[in-house]
């Protein structure tokens, strides 16, 4: 459940404090835009058809969910530096005038528009749901940090001091006053979550930070998923409280399962893992993800069971077999081309066909391929596994087609090519043959399949908006 990191300013090295970075991204979701207002409704942060998602549903999975994941962790972390950074500066009585911030205001506007990412910064900031009265007010926390750890380090004004030294100087005072983090569950919003000496953050302060700081792929995902849950309770009105915790549970034992059968998880157990997550077993329970795998499974056994999932198959067999069917082991070494070398394909396709044809002279074994493909193949998918693509399907997603055809029409042939592809040319091992899997393999295929297209019809991912977009 984890998407990348929102982007942020290029800033002076001076700014780039991590108050200001916690700034930044606690500006980046405010909810009481105008625009969000008027088009999602007051306090609501998602609509999908009929289904409303309010700001409060979305922060209670949030704290389920995210509060002790490494975001979650740094976000807490960053808020408690800004309040200490506003203590520090009420002790010093340290005011940052208005002609002062507008000046620092000007210099960062002046970088945005010398990087030319956007027309000035404000409009950078709305193109990454920056609010710019928060931003503004993270860069006063930054100067306020600058000239705070300039006076402590002895160094003059007008000499530069980069965030480095800024940072040194705000960890010394943090370890010095002492940090405490009390754990969840916390009683009630006002409720101390964390402290640095005798600041105090409180969970209702918390949490619109920790919506904030969420990123973004997850936040839609996590709205998608609340949306997607409220839909499938509708479609299921006879469906008791009894019935969906039994339900729950099976699917929580499912994977428990999964990751015992997993030998990389040998050692730990699945509920150890999810609890160093802040998951207990009552928040896996209501977890959205595990409530709408749990509603998927009782609709299909509702409407398919395990005669109507063989006839789905006898129905489509050559959509599922050309997907889990029969397979061959495939690595490739692959080399960028084009019909013109250019910055993006720095070869043509006859250079890297030559250059390829050179290095199958020195492949004589499996292993001899792995150890090339680790240091010359340019897909960084594969590379790091000796070039294996593992077993593909004729109709393997992300293949392309005269991979795929290659690899059927010569399984155990060992070394092939170099063959030319849309985006360059591949020299290939193709290994052995494996037949379709039986129906006790294939059921799992088909049950997933099914499942998948009763979600997407219940809830497209596409129909669902959020306060990000209405921003």
């Amino acid at each position: 459940m984890h998407a990348p990191s929102r982007p942020h300013l290029r800033l002076p090295s001076a700014l780039v404090g991590l108050a200001l970075c916690a700034g930044l991204a606690a500006g980046a979701q405010e909810p009481a835009t105008a625009a969000s207002v008027g088009e999602l409704g007051p306090g609501i942060a998602a609509r999908a058809q009929d289904a409303v998602l309010t700001f409060a549903e979305f922060d209670e999975l949030a704290l389920r969910r995210h509060t002790m994941s490494e975001t979650g962790r740094a976000a807490l972390k960053h808020l408690v530096r800004a309040r200490l950074l506003e203590r520090l500066a009420e002790e010093s009585r340290l005011v940052i005038s208005e002609e002062d911030l507008e000046r620092r205001w000007e210099e960062v506007s002046g970088d945005v528009d010398a990087s030319g990412d956007a027309e000035d910064l404000e409009a950078y900031l709305r193109s990454h749901h920056v609010a710019p009265e928060t931003f503004r007010e993270f860069l006063r926390l930054g100067m306020v940090q600058e000239i705070l750890a300039r006076r402590a380090l002895g160094i003059p004004e007008g000499q530069p001091i980069n965030a480095e030294k800024q940072e040194m100087w705000l960890d010394q005072i943090v370890e010095q006053r002492g940090t405490d983090f009390p754990l969840p569950p916390w009683d009630g919003p006002r409720a101390v979550v964390g402290r640095c000496g005798d600041v105090e953050v409180r969970l209702d302060d918390f949490l619109p930070h920790l919506r904030a700081q969420i990123p973004l792929d997850d936040v839609r995902a996590d709205c998608y998923q609340l949306l997607l849950q409220k839909r499938l309770a509708a479609r299921m009105p006879d469906l008791s409280e009894a019935a969906l915790q039994r339900a729950v549970d099976q699917e929580l034992e499912r994977r428990r399962a999964e990751f015992t059968a997993d030998p990389s998880h040998a050692g730990v157990s699945f509920d150890q893992v999810m609890n160093a997550k802040g998951m207990n077993a009552d928040v896996l329970h209501r977890d959205p993800a595990i409530v709408i795998a749990a509603l998927s499974h009782l609709w299909l056994e509702r409407t398919h069971g395990e005669e109507g999932m063989r006839e789905a198959y006898r129905r489509e067999r050559a959509w599922f077999d050309g997907r889990f069917g029969e397979s061959v082991e495939v690595a490739v070494i692959f080399l960028r081309a084009a019909v013109l070398a250019n910055q993006l394909n720095p070869r043509t396709y006859d250079e890297a066909e030559q250059e390829l044809a050179r290095l199958a002279e020195g492949i004589a074994t499996r292993e001899d391929f792995a150890e090339l493909a680790r240091t010359r193949s340019e897909d960084a998918a594969s590379r790091a596994e000796g070039g294996s693509l593992g077993r593909l399907t004729r109709h393997a997603s992300g293949a392309p087609e005269e991979l795929l055809g290659l690899a059927f029409a010569n399984p155990g042939a060992g070394l092939v090519g170099p063959v030319r592809l849309p985006q360059g040319v591949v020299l290939a091992w193709i290994g052995e043959r494996f037949p379709a899997p039986g129906w006790e393999v294939m059921r799992e295929h088909v049950s997933n399949e099914l499942r998948r297209r009763f979600l997407e019809e219940t809830l497209p991912e596409e129909s669902v908006v959020t306060w990000l977009e209405v921003q």
